[in-house]
C-alpha cells in the first residue's frame, strides 16, 4: 500500500459519500450489530425441491452476537446459517441517528499485469434491515403488483482514486449487484462543497444513482424512485471490514480519458471517524436474511470494480445482457 495509516485514514474520510434518501423512504439503514441485536439464527435445510424446507431456532432474539454467531459456525460447518430480523425492526435505526449509523469500507489496490498499482478504489458499503418491494408493472396507474421485498440488504459506492496524489478519478453508482451500475468521471461527479462525492438512494431498494428522479429499468416495469427532498446521510463513521488487498484490474478507460479531470482532495476535510483493521463479524458465512455477507458476493467484493457503465438504453432493454467485462466501459 502507497499510503499510510493516518493517509488513508484522511483519504477514507474525505470521499464518504454523502447519500440522500427518499423522502418516502420506510426502510433505513443500521449497523451490523443493531441488526445481530433484533435477529433470530436460523439453520434453514432445504431438504429436497418439492419438500418445505425445514427451519430450526439456533439462538433466539437477544441472544445473537458475534462471539456466539462464530461458535455455532465452527461447531456446524455444515449447516446452512440465515439471521433473520425481526418485522419490527425492519424500519432500521432511527431517522435521529442516521448520521451514527456506519458506512462499512474495503479498500483495493488495483494491480496491473506488470505488478504496478494502476488505481485505489475504495468500496463504501451500505448495509439495511429491509428491501422494501418493487412495484412491477404501471405503478402510476395503480396496477402493479409487489414483488422482491427480502431481509438484510447490502449496496456499495466506489470511489476510484489515483494512487500517486490520492486525487478522484471517478465514481461507481451501485444498483442491483452490477446490472445497473453507471460510472462518473471526476469532472461530471456532484460533490459536497468539502469535495464528498453524492449519490441518492433508490427507494426501497436503496440502489444508488447520479440524481434525483424516475430511473427506467427492465422495460419500465421496474422502475427506481430518488429524491432530493428526503433525508441525507452524512455518516460519521466509517469502518474498515479487513485490511486492504490487492486484486487484478478488469481493464478501464476512466482514468485515461479523465486523468486531467481528476479532483484533489481540499485540505480541510469532513468530520468522519475511521476505524482501521479487521470486523469479526466477517466471518460470518451465512446470510444477513436472504443477503450473503460482503464477503460471499464473489461478484465484485474480491474484485476491481468491474468497468462496465450501463447506458439508460442498456438498463431499460438489455437488462438480461451479461453485466461483466463483455460490454464496454464508456
Amino acid at each position: 500500500m502507497p499510503w499510510s495509516d493516518e493517509k488513508l485514514k484522511q483519504v477514507i474520510a474525505q470521499y464518504t459519500p454523502v447519500l440522500h434518501l427518499h423522502h418516502k423512504e420506510r426502510y433505513l439503514p443500521c449497523s451490523v450489530e443493531w441488526y445481530l441485536e433484533r435477529s433470530q439464527l436460523w439453520h434453514v435445510d432445504a431438504l429436497d425441491e418439492k419438500m418445505p424446507t425445514k427451519r430450526t431456532l439456533v439462538l433466539d432474539k437477544g441472544r445473537v452476537n458475534v462471539k456466539d454467531l462464530l461458535e455455532v459456525q465452527v461447531k456446524y460447518p455444515q449447516w446452512q446459517l440465515h439471521l433473520e430480523i425481526q418485522p419490527p425492526a425492519r424500519s432500521g435505526m432511527p431517522q435521529s441517528e442516521l448520521n451514527k449509523v456506519p458506512l462499512y469500507v474495503a479498500v483495493k489496490e488495483v494491480m496491473t499485469k506488470e505488478g504496478t498499482v494502476e488505481a485505489i478504489e475504495i468500496d463504501y458499503c451500505t448495509f439495511y434491515a429491509y428491501n422494501g418491494p418493487y412495484t412491477v408493472g404501471c405503478s402510476p396507474l395503480g396496477l402493479g403488483v409487489k414483488a422482491g421485498a427480502h431481509d438484510g440488504d447490502w449496496e456499495h459506492f466506489t470511489v476510484r482514486l489515483d494512487a500517486a496524489a490520492a486525487n478522484m478519478v471517478g465514481c461507481y453508482y451501485n444498483a442491483h449487484r452490477p446490472q445497473d451500475g453507471q460510472w462518473l468521471p471526476a469532472d461530471k461527479m456532484p460533490t459536497t462543497a468539502t469535495g464528498q462525492p453524492i449519490a441518492f438512494v433508490a427507494l426501497g431498494a436503496h440502489g444508488l444513482y447520479t440524481g434525483p428522479g424516475v430511473h427506467r429499468r427492465a422495460w419500465c416495469a421496474v422502475n427506481e424512485h430518488c429524491s432530493k427532498k428526503g433525508p441525507v446521510w452524512s455518516s460519521q463513521h466509517c469502518i474498515m471490514m479487513e485490511p486492504v488487498k490487492q486484486v487484478p484490474s478488469r481493464g478501464t478507460n476512466l482514468q485515461q480519458a479523465f486523468n486531467s479531470a481528476a479532483t484533489a482532495a481540499p485540505v480541510t476535510g469532513p468530520a468522519v471517524q475511521v476505524d482501521l483493521g479487521t470486523v469479526d463479524w466477517l466471518q460470518y458465512g451465512g446470510n444477513f436474511g436472504s443477503i450473503g455477507s460482503p464477503h460471499t458476493q464473489n461478484f465484485w467484493y474480491d474484485k476491481a470494480e468491474h468497468p462496465v457503465s450501463r447506458t439508460w438504453f442498456q438498463r431499460v432493454f438489455w437488462h438480461c445482457t451479461p453485466p461483466t467485462e463483455s460490454l464496454l466501459a464508456e
